[in-house]
């Protein structure tokens, strides 16, 4: 019979020289994705040539109960082109005998969703992408992925604000795209690594903000001719001190607004924001 794995048997959390160590109290999804961005050419006569290029290698996680110190690396608050000390990652799946287990290294952040969709059960999720240069196999079971014991953030510890107005909020999304390209140098590669890319880097760094609510949210500030920048506060307190978590978007504009018109059911208006003027970086803290 083929080998199975499930949920159980799967694990992910950050390692650094050989030492497993917590990213998430529970990661809810995970996929590593390894393109080999093959070269292909058809030729007369029906000839094909076939070469592998390039590795590029993606994880995607979506996770609960990231600490600040992790979650703050997908928004810089520095100008540059990398992100210093971007963790290494071990993924793993096993049966106990059977398995694979990977360390992830070279690493830098890709993009990153944090949300609270709404509802009675919602609850903080982050979903984050990252891409590294170098996948090093290792025997199934060889390192242990941990995790830390944090409760979370549910809807009913979350307070969204701008200013000291209250609106009504049902749910946000604030997002980071850091536009991450592979860096592929001809330096006189190794035999046997070839194919392993130089670095990632970081070429834009993209915040925007959405937000569903009860009330209208300033809707006459789309009248003038200029912006006056505010700032939006995320404060995530669920009793544990250590854990209380306070996100700044500093000097931020309105993007759009809308005002839905429903014949039936709660009518709730949704609204996006995004830096006003100033410096890309620095526009996303955590605290």
């Amino acid at each position: 019979m083929a080998n199975v794995y499930n949920g159980m048997v799967s694990g992910l959390s950050k390692i650094a020289t050989g030492t497993p160590a917590a990213f998430c109290r529970k990661v809810s999804s995970a996929t590593i994705t390894r393109s080999a961005n093959n070269i292909r050419n058809a030729g007369i006569g029906g000839q094909l040539q076939v070469r592998k290029g390039t590795d590029e290698i993606t994880l995607d996680m979506t996770c609960v109960g990231v600490s600040n110190t992790d979650l703050a690396l997908w928004f810089p608050t520095t100008a540059g082109v990398q992100v210093a000390s971007f963790p290494d990652f071990l993924v793993e799946v096993d049966d106990g005998s059977n398995g694979l287990e990977y360390v992830l290294s070279g690493g830098q952040p890709s993009s990153a969703t944090i949300t609270c969709s709404g509802g009675a059960s919602s609850q903080l999720e982050v979903q984050l992408q990252a891409k590294f240069t170098t996948a090093t196999e290792q025997a199934a079971g060889t390192d242990v992925p941990v995790y830390n014991s944090v409760i979370g953030h549910t809807i009913n510890d979350i307070t969204v604000a701008q200013g000291t107005g209250t609106y009504g909020v049902l749910s946000f999304s604030l997002s980071c795209d850091l536009g991450t390209e592979m860096v592929n140098t001809m330096d006189g590669k190794s035999a046997a690594s070839k194919t392993i890319p130089t670095s990632y880097i970081i070429t834009t760094v993209n915040p925007s903000l959405t937000v569903e609510t009860t009330d209208e949210w300033q809707m006459d500030t789309m009248d003038g001719d200029t912006w006056t920048a505010g700032n939006i506060t995320i404060t995530c307190a669920n009793g544990v001190t250590a854990e209380n978590s306070t996100i700044t978007l500093t000097n931020w504009v309105p993007s759009e607004l809308n005002i839905p018109l429903e014949a039936e059911g709660m009518v709730s208006f949704g609204h996006s924001f995004e830096p006003g003027s100033g410096t890309m970086y620095n526009r996303v803290t955590f605290s």
